[in-house]
C-alpha cells in the first residue's frame, strides 16, 4: 500500500510509514482487497464495533454490499454517499479505488455531526440552535426535537428559521447538506 511519488512530489512511502500516518487519523480508514478487509484504522475498528453493538450493523458487510450493488447496476461505485443507522445516525462515506496491482479499495467514514462545535462557531448559532440543527441532523421532525429539547414546536420552528438565515438555506436538506 505505498504511495506513489508523483502522488505526494517526493519519495513514496513505506507501508509501515502510511499505516502509522492512517492510524493517527480521527477518520475511519477501512480498506478492502476484494472481500477482504486488509486495513483497519483504530478510529475504524471502534466505529465497527459500536454499530455492531449499538445496531446490530455489520459495516464491513454494508459496504461491501454498496459496492456489490453499483456492479450489479454496470456502474462506477459512487464516490461519495450516505448510511444511516436504524436511528437515523448518519454518515458519509468516501470511496477510492487505489492505484495498485491489488485493485484495493478504501473506505473513508466520517460521522455527520461530530464537527457540530465548529459549524456552530462557523455561522455563530447559539449553543440552543446547534442542538436543534443537531437534531435536524439526526432527521428528526420539529415536534421530536421539541419534545428532546423541552420546548414547544413553535419555538423549534423559529430556532430552525434562524438556523437558515444563518447558514444561508432555505430547507433542512440544503442544512444537512451544509453539515455533512
Amino acid at each position: 500500500m505505498a504511495l506513489s511519488k508523483a502522488a505526494l512530489g517526493g519519495p513514496a512511502l513505506s507501508t509501515a510509514a502510511l499505516r502509522s500516518l492512517l492510524d493517527q487519523l480521527s477518520l475511519a480508514i477501512l480498506v478492502f482487497r476484494g472481500e477482504r478487509l486488509v486495513y483497519s484504522n483504530p478510529p475504524a475498528t471502534r466505529l465497527v464495533n459500536r454499530l455492531r453493538s449499538k445496531y446490530a450493523i455489520e459495516l464491513q458487510v454494508m459496504l461491501l454490499d454498496h459496492l456489490a450493488q453499483s456492479q450489479d447496476r454496470s456502474q462506477n461505485a459512487e464516490a461519495q454517499f450516505t448510511l444511516t443507522t436504524h436511528d437515523n445516525e448518519p454518515f458519509v462515506v468516501n470511496l477510492m479505488n487505489l492505484r495498485g496491482r491489488h485493485g484495493d479499495i478504501a473506505f473513508s467514514i466520517r460521522e455527520i455531526g461530530t464537527d457540530m462545535s465548529a459549524f456552530g462557531e462557523r455561522y455563530r448559532l447559539s449553543r440552543r440552535e446547534s442542538q436543534v440543527a443537531e437534531l435536524v441532523l439526526r432527521g428528526r421532525r420539529n415536534s421530536q426535537i421539541a419534545a428532546a429539547l423541552g420546548i414547544t414546536p413553535a419555538t423549534t420552528k423559529k430556532h430552525l428559521s434562524r438556523i437558515f438565515e444563518k447558514v444561508g438555506v432555505d430547507s433542512r436538506a440544503l442544512l444537512v447538506g451544509k453539515l455533512a
